[in-house]
């Protein structure tokens, strides 16, 4: 019988094969087609076919932490700065993986008083999400 919910305690992020220490929050996984006008003449209302999938961004948000070589943000800089095409994978409790591939950018979401500082990583995705199930 399937669960009905699952707690999203125990995500795992994992970019270019490094665990991230620190997430709090991560965007969707996949994204909606746009829709392509397919109304003709003796129609009487429109009618549309799905165009390409607009994924977006995958977004990640994390607490910020430059202290060490292996900190979430230095990792995440490095790969930046390289420029490369890198893996992402997403880890569910459950032990599904989602991954995919892209460009990753990194920067600080700003501070106010009295809270954690945050950072972004935005991957500008390459290919397409790939969905591997759990082992039963």
């Amino acid at each position: 019988m399937a669960t009905q919910g699952l707690a999203s305690i125990g995500i795992e992020v994992t970019v270019n094969s490094t665990a991230l220490n620190y997430v709090t929050e991560i965007g969707d996984i996949g994204g909606a087609p746009s829709d392509l006008d397919a109304t003709c003449f003796k129609d009487k209302m429109k009618h549309y076919v799905p165009g390409v999938q607009d994924a977006k961004a995958f977004e990640i948000t994390y607490l910020y932490d430059n202290s060490a070589a292996d900190s979430d943000y230095r990792v995440l800089k490095t790969l930046q700065d390289a420029g490369d095409v890198v893996p992402v994978t997403v880890t569910m409790p459950d032990g599904s993986i989602f991954a995919t591939t892209g460009y990753v950018n990194t920067y600080i979401s700003g501070a106010k008083v009295d809270d954690l500082i945050s950072a972004k990583l935005a991957v500008s995705i390459q290919t397409d999400w790939t969905v591997t199930d759990p082992a039963a």
